[in-house]
């Protein structure tokens, strides 16, 4: 059965476009947290029980968590909300222009800042500190205690530290990839208009090689020993796997077969373009934005699904219901 909880189009209300705003769903390991427009709610693990409910920001637009903390961005007003994921108690704080991201380092939160090209730190005593960046910095990883951050528009990669709070290293690479993932000592850039995947190497900030793989790969999802590329245009997922690690294969050219089509027996095809991967220790799950439906393998198990109304977490898949207001659970079985 096929579960139907909202439109797409009531998703941003912030931009003057409907009245309804869908909020925003994280799996935690507190719970599941749901950032509605001036509130948070922690629910159990069977979304039935509100464990805490505390202020939130007017328009949640992204959550990052770390295992006992939460930033809920508001990229519009410039204000990120740092919650304790235990209790919901928390602060807001004012940020630079366009907060898009955030990570956690020593219970420090770190909040990129696109239009103001800055990595700004929140200490636990409220201390600020901020760093410039290159320009469009986009995605912000995080790899053995240090800060990654890819500036899309201006093809760099650069390395930050915490202690001290300082740009250790910076290297150029191809502009405009869709997506940015760390594993295992490797960095991998997606680029949707080339189909190829580059693989850089940490340890030397240098190039490893690049990979020609589908028609036009947007999003990737890496374990241990699996790399999953969603390629809408070609309605696939593009899959590698195997007990070495993906860093590991890389090195040793186990990928050549995605080079050119990318054919492997574990690809998996979908009837429609499919643009977001997330691989668990529930499966594999694709998301279509342009349908919002939502997958698990290759099965819509709920349809109508804003982009960011849904996680998957230990207790299932969790889905916001527009049409009752509420976190409703789907079981992955």
């Amino acid at each position: 059965m096929v579960v139907v909880l909202c439109g797409i189009d009531t998703l941003v209300c912030a931009q003057g476009q409907t009245g309804v705003f869908v909020p925003h769903v994280v799996a935690t390991t507190h719970g599941v947290l749901v950032a509605q427009s001036g509130s948070l709610a922690m629910y159990d693990l069977t979304a039935t029980k509100i464990v805490w409910s505390s202020d939130g920001v007017q328009t949640p637009t992204r959550i990052a968590t770390s295992k006992d903390q939460a930033a809920v961005i508001d990229a519009i007003h410039n204000a990120v909300r740092i919650v304790d994921l235990g209790s919901g108690h928390g602060t807001t704080v004012q940020t630079g222009e366009t907060p898009i991201d955030a990570a956690f380092i020593d219970n420090q939160a770190y909040v990129l800042e696109r239009d103001a090209r800055a990595l700004e730190r929140v200490g636990v005593d409220g201390a600020r500190a901020s760093i410039n960046l290159a320009a469009d910095p986009a995605f912000l990883r995080l790899a053995s205690g240090r800060i990654y951050v890819y500036g899309r528009a201006s093809g760099v990669l650069q390395e930050i530290t915490t202690t001290p709070f300082a740009i250790a290293r910076t290297t150029t690479v191809a502009p405009f990839a869709s997506d940015f993932e760390i594993d295992n000592g490797v960095a991998y850039l997606v680029y949707p208009r080339a189909a190829k995947i580059a693989a850089i190497s940490i340890a030397t900030m240098k190039p490893i090689r690049q990979i020609n793989v589908g028609a036009v790969p947007v999003d990737v999802a890496i374990t241990s020993d699996t790399l999953a590329i969603a390629d809408p245009a070609a309605k696939r997922v593009w899959m590698v796997e195997g007990e070495e690690s993906f860093g590991q294969a890389f090195a040793r050219g186990f990928l050549r077969g995605l080079i050119g089509l990318g054919l492997t027996s574990g690809n998996r095809d979908f009837p429609t373009g499919v643009d977001r991967v997330v691989v668990s220790n529930r499966g594999l799950f694709a998301y279509d934005s342009s349908t919002g439906t939502l997958y698990r393998g290759t099965k819509p198990i709920a349809q109508n699904v804003a982009p960011q109304a849904f996680s998957i977490g230990a207790g299932g898949v969790y889905v916001w219901s527009d049409t009752v207001r509420r976190l409703q659970r789907i079981e992955a079985e």
